[in-house]
């Protein structure tokens, strides 16, 4: 398991793979395809993959099948970290957060809320919630309706320790 000052080290040491998750014609999570999709990417030792994150597929999933996706992900994967996406309204992207940080998943990429404009305040208070919930290294993933300010990203970077990576989009 790795600190989120290891997981920045290794977001910045190499490739990063962002897998897509692989679903059946019922449109459900197809394990046994993922994990071997998941094995082969870390067997190119890309320091850091993503599991269930924004490459498409995020909106497909419900909360509760995240954590499926993420083990399944961390039981192939060796010493690639595993980062998590993660997302929707503040309580729901907590809950996302903690339940994959439980099945080993080394940190999260917080992906922007739905639709609607947030301004400073509230991104500021909605990622400083959810780094609050978690021991693991944070993400965010600044683009469309919610774009940090500099000064913004720079009072969440001095109150939570765990905000480790900034991905612009």
């Amino acid at each position: 398991k790795m600190t989120p000052e290891q997981l920045k080290s290794a977001l910045g040491s190499g490739l990063l793979s962002f897998p897509v998750t692989h679903f059946d014609a019922e449109g459900r999570f197809a394990a046994d395809s993922y994990r071997a999709h998941v094995e082969w990417l870390a067997g190119y030792k890309a320091p850091v993959l993503f599991a269930a994150g924004g490459t498409g597929e995020f909106f497909s999933l419900t909360p509760a099948e995240i954590p499926g996706i993420v083990a399944a992900a961390k039981e192939v994967s060796g010493e690639t970290a595993i980062v998590s996406g993660c997302g929707y309204g503040t309580d729901i992207a907590i809950e996302i957060a903690q339940s994959v940080e439980k099945v080993g998943a080394e940190g999260i990429l917080l992906l922007p809320h739905y639709l609607i404009d947030a301004p400073q305040e509230g991104l500021y208070a909605h990622i400083k919630k959810i780094c609050q919930s978690v021991g693991f290294g944070v993400m965010v993933y600044n683009r469309d309706n919610a774009v940090l300010q500099a000064d913004t990203l720079a009072r969440l970077c001095d109150d939570c320790p765990n905000l480790i990576g900034f991905k612009d989009g």
